[in-house]
């Protein structure tokens, strides 16, 4: 029994290193918005009732009209305004979580090939062992520079290194008690779950998804757009 989920959707990020002038998350793939295709793979989801996306301060009602209303989302997608930094954003996505929600299943707007399986099993270990997240081992071997990336300093073990994905889901009272603790202690962390670590709470892996691409690039934007292309399910 997993209970109700409550899911959040960080998507206020400028898209700079893109070189778009706009916001990634209304960059077309398929002919629909970026952000469209993440949040409709997400409401495939039976566990998935609705869902709170926050966007860049005052593009609010932009996304309302180009995401929501014009994609079906209507009364399963609300909008607010996101913070200056991804963890700012999530606090904010965090504050407005109804108090009769049990999970957490944080996802980024810029991930649109999540699978409905991938939630699931996150959901499934998040309500057994607290706190999940979606992650890959990394095929590649692994070298440490520590002069600026000019000369080798050591090889890791690539054997217990994995790259985090979303979605990562956690316990409700978990994550919030980490996001506040993070505001009062100061912690900077580039995901949640590692909030959860500095807390030292257990954090488990499930295999992620290689198709589970972040759009950060031009190139990973092509890459979604291929792969929807393909006729890839949600």
């Amino acid at each position: 029994m997993l209970g109700r989920v409550y899911t959040a959707v960080p998507a206020a990020g400028s898209g700079v290193r893109m070189g778009l002038g706009y916001s990634k998350a209304y960059a077309e793939v398929g002919g629909r918005p970026l952000l469209a295709l993440t949040l409709g793979a997400l409401l495939a989801s039976p566990h998935i009732d609705e869902a709170v996306v926050a966007v860049r301060p005052g593009e609010e009602v932009l996304c309302r009209r180009e995401v929501v209303e014009a994609h079906g989302f209507g009364g399963r997608v609300r909008v607010l305004a996101g913070g200056d930094q991804r963890q700012d954003t999530v606090s904010h996505l965090l504050d407005a979580a109804p108090a009769d929600r049990d999970l957490v299943l944080i996802h980024d707007g810029a991930r649109p090939m999540v699978t409905v399986g991938l939630i699931h099993e996150v959901l499934v270990a998040a309500a057994r062992w607290g706190a999940a997240i979606a992650a890959l081992p990394i095929p590649d071997t692994v070298k440490e520079s520590t002069d600026g990336g000019t000369t080798v300093s050591r090889t890791l073990e690539r054997s217990a290194l994995y790259l985090a994905q979303t979605p990562q889901a956690f316990h409700r009272d978990l994550i919030t008690t980490a996001h506040r603790r993070a505001r009062k202690e100061g912690w900077n962390a580039t995901d949640d779950a590692s909030l959860l670590e500095q807390m030292g709470h257990e954090v488990r892996i499930v295999l992620g998804d290689g198709k589970n691409v972040k759009v950060t690039t031009l190139d990973d934007l092509e890459l979604v757009r291929l792969i929807v292309q393909s006729n890839w399910p949600t």
